[in-house]
C-alpha cells in the first residue's frame, strides 16, 4: 500500500513539474512598450517588448504597412516606418502637414493580427496600442496679422507699412503680405515669399529663425521670435542679413537687439494669430 501511494504521488509530482515547465517555456506574444516622438517632431522612436520581423519565419523588417498610426483629426500627416528585422525598435518618419497645437498625441498600434511576429513565431495582438507623449508645438506655424500699434515702428516711419500678414506654413514656405498706408482694398503692396528655419534657443521661450526669401528678390534674414501668452501675440524681430552689415538680434540679448541694440524695439514687430 505504501508503494501504491509513493508511486502515485511520484507520477503526480512528475505531472506537476511537467506542466510547469510547459508553462515557463510557452512563448508571451510581442507588445509595444513605449513610442517617443522627437522634439522636432520628425520623428516617432516605437520600442517593442522583443526583437521583432514582419514574418513568422524571423525574416523581413516591419514597415509601414504593418504599424497603423493615428492622430487627432486636426493633425494631418503621412509617415514611413525604418526597421532592421530582428531589432527591437523602429523609427516612424513622420512628415506633419498641418498647424501643430501641442497637445496631439499619436496612437500606434499594429496594421493587424498578422503583421508583427517574435522570433519564434508568435504575432503580436491586433489589440496592442500605445500612446506616445505629446508633441512639440510648432513654434511660428499658422497665419498672423500685424496692424496698428502692432507694426513695428520702424516699418511705418521709413516704409509707410499699415498692415502685415504672415503665414508660416508647416512645410516650412511662408508668404508675407504687406500693406501700405492709404491701401484699402485687400491686394498687398508687396509679396514676400520664401523658405524658413527655426529652432527652439536655450533661453526661455525664445526661438531663433532664418527666412531664405525668394520672391520678389532673393534675400536672407535673420533674427528672433517668442510666442507670448494670455493674450497669444508673437513678438518678431528680423534683419536682412545678406547684402548688409546688419547684425540680428539674439536670444541671449532678446528683443531690441538689431544692429546691436542701436534700433532698440523700432524693429520689433508684433502678431496675432489668426489661425
Amino acid at each position: 500500500m505504501k508503494n501504491k501511494s509513493f508511486l502515485f504521488l511520484s507520477v503526480a509530482f512528475a505531472l506537476i513539474m511537467g506542466f510547469s515547465s510547459c508553462s515557463k517555456d510557452e512563448n508571451i506574444a510581442p507588445k509595444i512598450s513605449s513610442a517617443a516622438v522627437s522634439t522636432d517632431n520628425k520623428t516617432i522612436l516605437v520600442t517593442f517588448s522583443e526583437a521583432v520581423y514582419a514574418k513568422a519565419d524571423q525574416t523581413g523588417a516591419i514597415d509601414a504597412s504593418a504599424l497603423t498610426i493615428t492622430a487627432p483629426s486636426a493633425l494631418t500627416f503621412t509617415y514611413t516606418v525604418t526597421h532592421t528585422a530582428g531589432s527591437t525598435t523602429a523609427t516612424v518618419n513622420l512628415t506633419i502637414t498641418s498647424v501643430i497645437q501641442g497637445t496631439e498625441v499619436f496612437t500606434v498600434k499594429p496594421a493587424s493580427a498578422t503583421a508583427i511576429y517574435d522570433n519564434e513565431g508568435a504575432a503580436m495582438a491586433a489589440t496592442e496600442t500605445v500612446e506616445s507623449n505629446a508633441v512639440t508645438r510648432s513654434g511660428i506655424m499658422g497665419s498672423w496679422v500685424s496692424e496698428g500699434s502692432n507694426v513695428a515702428p520702424l516699418l511705418v516711419t521709413y516704409f509707410k507699412v499699415l498692415k502685415v500678414t504672415a503665414e508660416f506654413k508647416a512645410n516650412y514656405t511662408y508668404k508675407v503680405n504687406q500693406f501700405n498706408i492709404g491701401n484699402t482694398t485687400t491686394t498687398p503692396d508687396l509679396v514676400f515669399t520664401g523658405t524658413y528655419e527655426m529652432a527652439k534657443s536655450t533661453t526661455g521661450e525664445i526661438w531663433n529663425i532664418t527666412c531664405n526669401q525668394e520672391l520678389p528678390y532673393t534675400a536672407t534674414a535673420s533674427g528672433i521670435f517668442e510666442i507670448k501668452t494670455g493674450p497669444e501675440v508673437l513678438w518678431y524681430e528680423v534683419v536682412q542679413t545678406s547684402g548688409t552689415q546688419n547684425v540680428p538680434p539674439t536670444p541671449a540679448a532678446g528683443f531690441g537687439s538689431s544692429n546691436g541694440g542701436s534700433l532698440g524695439v523700432l524693429n520689433v514687430q508684433k502678431f496675432v494669430r489668426v489661425l
